[in-house]
């Protein structure tokens, strides 16, 4: 649950810095992304869980989509500032 209120807290802080948008964004991406791992591969090994779950990874999909739209929109060129 701490990594949890991290990042959450991360992304709050970068809310009211701009400059740490990219990163933060990075971070969204990485965190959904492997949340979204994480579940595909309990469905694989598992099987199919609650609609609860399957409504929580197709939301953690469209997240890290999102954040990947935004990073391309915004021209993000990775070592550039």
């Amino acid at each position: 649950m701490g990594l949890y209120i991290a990042m959450a807290t991360f992304w709050f802080i970068a809310i009211m810095r701009p400059g740490l948008w990219i990163a933060a964004t990075t971070v969204n991406i990485l965190f959904m992304g492997g949340l979204a791992i994480g579940r595909i591969t309990s469905i694989a090994l598992d099987g199919v869980p609650s609609p609860v779950f399957v409504i929580g990874l197709i939301l953690e999909i469209l997240l890290a989509i999102w954040g990947i739209i935004n990073l391309k929109q915004y021209k993000f060129k990775p070592g550039r500032d």
